[in-house]
C-alpha cells in the first residue's frame, strides 16, 4: 500500500490551476508523479479551501481535478487541546491545524508546505520529520525512489478451467470472499474465461475477470439498489506483478468490451483498503456510487464499495470532448512507434525473451513522448495526433496531454520520470533526451482502425508538406480527421 503525502492547499492550486508551475513545485511533482511508494492525498479542508474561488467556471474544474486524488476520509477534527498547544487565532489558523493534526493522527505519512509557521508548530508538537519544506521533500522522496528496468506483460484470455485454483495468487480472494472457492468452480464448470499474466512456471500475476449482465440483474444486496441497465461488472480485479501497467491494460480491456457490447456502465466492487486501485479506477471516470456488504472466509462482515463507470458520459476516458484547446500532430520513427503504441502495429511482435522492458509502455494509457522540437508552449488538455513516419505515413493514434515538463537537472532526472511510461530504457534516452528536451506525459485515448494517409492530409489541406516537426492544425482540420476515421461516436464536439 503507498504511502500519503498530502500537500497544503497553496501547492494544490499551484499544481492544478492554469499558472505555470513553480520550479520545486514542478519538481516534486516529478518525483511524486508516478511513485511505487508515495501517491499524494488531498484533505477535506483543500475542498472548503476551494469553493471559495469567485469564478464558478474555475471552480468547478479545480474541485474536479481535486476528486482524482486520494481524499483523506472523515479525518479527526483537532481538538481544543491541540489547537491551545500549536496556537488559533484565526480561521486560516484552524484549517493548518486541521492539516497539522491528521499527520499527527497519522492520517498521512507526511506533510509538505512552504508555510514557516507550519513548520514551526511541527516542531512544537515533535512531528517535523514528518512535516517536510518542499527542499525536504524533494531530497527525501529523490533518494527513495529507485529506478526499476521493468519487463514485458504477457495478458491472456484463458478458461478458469485451465488455472490452479491453489496458485498461491487466489489465497487473499480466498480469505476476503467466503464461498471463493465455490464460486470459482462454478465458473470453471461453465467455462468462463479471465484476462491473465502468468510467470514462466506458470504461476499467476495478474488476473481480470467480466461479467455482463442485463436490465433483470438483481442488485437487492447494494444499499442503494442500480436502476436496470446493461452493465459490465468486473467480478475479479487482482494485479499482484505491480509496476507493469497491467492495471492500465486491464482498464482498456473492460472499456473496449464496453464499447463493443454497447453496455450502459462498467461496475467494480472494491474494499476501501484497496486504495491503489481506486486512484486508478478514479483517474479513467469511475465514481463511487453505494457500498455492499461482503462476508469473509472468518464470517464477518466487511463493507464493498461499489464504483461505477457511466459510459454514455461522453466528458470521460475514452471520449474525447473536442472543444477549444490546441491539436498538434507529432512525427513519430518507426522504432518508437512500434514500442510506444503496438496496438497500430498489427503486424509487430515482441519475443518473451526480450527483457528490456519495451512492451510496457505499450500496455499504459498514459504514455511519455519526449521530443526536441520548439514546441514548450503545449499544455494540459491539448490534443496529440501521432504521425508514424518513414513507413506507415499516416496518423494511427490520438492522446491528450496530461502535463509537461522541459527543464530538467540531468538525464537520471528524465528517465526516473518517463521509466514506467516509454520504451527507451537508460541508455537510448541518453542518445535522445537533452535536458531541455520537451516530456510529454499525455493519456492515449484512440488508435485509428483507419490510419490517416498523408495523402489525405495533404489532399485535403491540412497539411502542406513533409510532417518532419510537430505542427499546429486547427479545429475544422481534425473534424475532417475524425470523419476520414469513422470515430464520431468517440468524439463530442463541442
Amino acid at each position: 500500500m503507498k504511502e500519503k503525502v498530502l500537500l497544503d492547499t497553496n501547492m494544490m492550486i499551484y499544481l492544478l490551476d492554469d499558472h505555470i508551475l513553480d520550479e520545486k513545485i514542478s519538481k516534486l511533482t516529478k518525483i511524486l508523479y508516478d511513485s511505487d511508494k508515495y501517491i499524494i492525498a488531498i484533505h477535506p479542508k483543500t475542498f472548503e479551501e476551494a469553493r471559495k474561488i469567485k469564478d464558478q467556471n474555475r471552480k468547478d474544474i479545480f474541485i474536479s481535478k481535486l476528486e482524482v486524488y486520494k481524499i483523506i476520509d472523515n479525518p479527526p477534527k483537532a481538538t481544543e487541546e491541540f489547537n491551545k498547544c500549536v496556537g488559533c487565532k484565526n480561521e486560516n489558523d484552524i484549517i493548518d491545524n486541521e492539516m497539522l493534526y491528521a499527520v499527527a493522527r497519522n492520517c498521512v505519512s507526511y506533510f509538505v508546505t512552504n508555510d514557516k509557521h507550519l513548520l514551526k508548530k511541527a516542531e512544537l508538537i515533535n512531528i517535523k520529520d514528518r512535516v517536510l519544506s518542499i527542499d525536504e521533500a524533494i531530497e527525501k522522496f529523490k533518494q527513495e525512489e529507485k529506478v526499476v528496468i521493468e519487463t514485458p506483460v504477457f495478458i491472456k484470455k484463458e478458461f478458469l478451467y485451465n488455472m490452479n485454483l491453489n496458485d498461491d495468487f487466489f489465497t487473499t480472494l480466498r480469505f476476503d470472499y467466503k464461498g471463493f472457492d465455490k464460486w470459482f468452480i462454478k465458473k470453471q464448470r461453465n467455462g468462463e474465461m479471465a484476462y491473465v499474466t502468468k510467470t514462466r512456471d506458470n504461476k499467476i500475476t495478474s488476473f481480470l475477470m467480466l461479467k455482463e449482465e442485463d436490465e433483470n440483474e438483481d442488485y437487492s444486496g447494494f444499499e442503494k439498489p442500480f436502476s436496470p441497465a446493461k452493465r459490465i461488472k468486473v467480478s475479479t480485479f487482482k494485479v499482484a506483478d505491480t509496476g507493469k501497467k497491467i492495471g492500465e491494460c486491464f482498464i482498456k480491456i473492460m472499456v473496449n468490451e464496453a464499447i463493443q457490447k454497447n453496455v450502459d456502465e462498467i461496475y467494480v466492487t472494491t474494499f476501501e483498503k484497496q486504495e491503489s486501485l481506486i486512484y486508478l479506477l478514479k483517474q479513467y471516470g469511475f465514481e463511487l456510487f453505494t457500498y455492499k456488504n461482503t462476508t469473509k472466509s472468518d464470517d464477518t462482515e466487511e463493507k464493498e464499495a461499489i464504483y461505477v463507470k457511466n459510459m454514455k458520459d461522453k466528458s470521460q476516458y475514452p471520449y474525447v470532448q473536442l472543444k477549444d484547446q490546441r491539436i498538434f500532430i507529432f512525427p513519430v520513427i518507426p522504432q518508437y512507434h512500434k514500442l510506444l503504441f503496438e496496438d497500430a502495429e498489427r503486424e509487430y511482435q515482441i519475443s518473451i525473451d526480450d527483457t528490456q522492458g519495451k512492451n510496457t509502455s505499450a500496455n499504459a494509457i498514459k504514455k511519455a513522448f519526449i521530443s526536441n522540437a520548439n514546441r514548450k508552449k503545449i499544455k494540459s488538455g491539448d490534443i496529440i495526433l501521432f504521425y508514424a513516419s518513414q513507413d506507415k505515413k499516416a496518423i494511427t493514434t490520438l492522446g491528450i496531454v496530461e502535463t509537461t515538463w522541459n527543464e530538467f537537472e540531468s538525464q537520471e532526472e528524465i528517465f526516473n520520470i518517463v521509466r514506467k511510461r516509454t520504451a527507451y530504457d537508460e541508455e537510448e534516452l541518453k542518445q535522445v533526451a537533452r535536458l531541455d528536451s520537451l516530456v510529454i506525459m499525455f493519456k492515449h485515448y484512440i488508435t485509428f482502425k483507419n490510419p490517416i494517409t498523408y495523402e489525405f492530409l495533404y489532399n485535403n489541406g491540412i497539411v502542406n508538406g513533409y510532417i518532419q516537426a510537430p505542427i499546429s492544425i486547427e479545429k475544422e482540420d481534425l473534424e475532417k480527421i475524425i470523419e476520414q476515421s469513422q470515430t464520431q461516436n468517440m468524439f463530442e464536439i463541442c
